[in-house]
């Protein structure tokens, strides 16, 4: 199951879905979501680690920023949880989060 259906299922119409390759986040966003995971680096989408291993740390959010591509996806806030990626782990995190 993909988080979106995963989502869909569970929480319904209160999901906001964002194509983070047509809107990209902006750096002011970028910042709220690294206080929240704890470094940008978690940010980074696994297929980018690569190129962003050579961007310094006081540049990352705005490499990110720069291409939605860059982001690890999908990104999902349920009240204070913050989960980047989808697996069946995190299906059961968002479900305990959710309650």
């Amino acid at each position: 199951m993909k988080a979106r259906e995963f989502l869909a299922h569970r929480v319904g119409e209160a999901v906001v879905v964002r194509n983070l390759i047509k809107e990209p986040l902006g750096v002011e966003e970028l910042k709220k979501l690294v206080a929240k995971v704890g470094s940008a680096r978690e940010l980074v989408a696994p297929k980018r680690r690569g190129e962003a291993a050579a961007v310094p740390d006081g540049e990352l959010v705005e490499w990110l920023a720069a291409d939605g591509g860059r982001v690890r996806r999908p990104i999902v806030v349920a009240g204070k949880k913050v989960t980047l990626g989808f697996s069946a782990a995190i299906a059961a995190e968002l479900e305990a989060a959710l309650g």
